[in-house]
């Protein structure tokens, strides 16, 4: 698809959380995971831009239901039925343990069960190599990924099991903060120590830069989300973050720029983009 297509009629793909497997040795590497494919996803120029977060609370009504599905392996969701409420035709769901998760694709428009791939989750690499099979099986399942954005998939993740475990349990702490409409700050602690123990990662620089973004620190949110981009250039969550920013610091040099880059490296109409910025600050005088 060109720069200039229309998303419209591009199907969507939510990556759920990612459950432990066994259900009673719950850390936060199935969150971090289910982060990690979230962000792999969003660079596919065949499908509608579509985060967990954005529906969350439609797929979980209550803060309890998404706090047990993500830390009990037997609580499960009607996917034939979500997909239907939600029109979304495609969900990536799995199961991790320590050293493998199992990854499984549902087709809302395909009746048969879902399909579904073991894969052996190694840090030494980036997480390169879980990505690459990912991929790879993603194509034998029918649906490839497009060829100019498989590189930008696979940016170095420099992360060990006890950075995912921070990042992880940080995500649901973020989202059961945000998708629920929680007041107050969020506490950045679990985010700061995740950045601290993962520098070089992009997910914990990336997630710390939306806590902040969330605390209205925007300042801080920019750091974060620069950091985020020195490690994965294509990072469009951070991309996001960095337009927001600019949008609610009335900067609009800084959140055309974003909005720009952003549809530049998801294949979008980078005029249209521009333009929405400048909509989204129109509407906060």
């Amino acid at each position: 698809m060109s720069k200039s297509g229309k998303t419209k009629n591009r199907p969507q793909c939510i990556v759920l959380p990612f459950q432990p497997d066994p259900p009673e040795d719950f850390n936060g590497v199935g969150l971090a995971l289910h982060f990690l494919l979230g962000n792999v996803m969003a660079l596919h120029t065949g499908l509608k831009e579509c985060w967990f977060g954005w529906r969350a609370n439609k797929i979980f009504p209550e803060k309890t239901d998404l706090k047990a599905y993500c830390r009990e392996k037997e609580i499960l969701v009607d996917l034939h039925q979500v997909s239907t409420e939600q029109n979304v035709r495609f969900w990536l769901y799995g199961k991790a343990g320590d050293r493998f998760a199992t990854v499984f694709l549902f087709d809302a428009a395909d009746n048969e069960q879902s399909l579904s791939k073991r894969i052996l989750v190694s840090y030494s690499d980036g997480l390169v190599e879980f990505r690459r099979i990912f991929l790879d099986h993603l194509a034998a399942w029918g649906h490839p990924f497009p060829a100019k954005q498989v590189q930008p998939a696979l940016w170095t993740e420099t992360i060990s099991m006890h950075g995912m475990d921070i990042l992880g349990r940080a995500l649901e702490a973020f989202y059961l903060h945000s998708v629920y409409g929680e007041k107050g700050k969020i506490d950045s602690g679990l985010f700061e120590k995740a950045a601290a123990v993962a520098p070089n990662s992009f997910m914990t620089q990336d997630i710390l830069g939306w806590a902040s973004y969330r605390n209205q620190e925007y300042r801080a949110a920019k750091e974060s989300f620069l950091r985020a981009l020195r490690s994965n250039p294509h990072g469009i969550g951070a991309m996001s973050g960095l337009m927001w920013c600019g949008v609610y610091t009335n900067d609009r040099e800084e959140a055309q720029f974003w909005a720009a880059r952003k549809a530049e490296v998801r294949g979008e109409d980078i005029k249209e983009a521009r333009q929405k910025a400048l909509n989204r600050m129109k509407k906060l005088r």
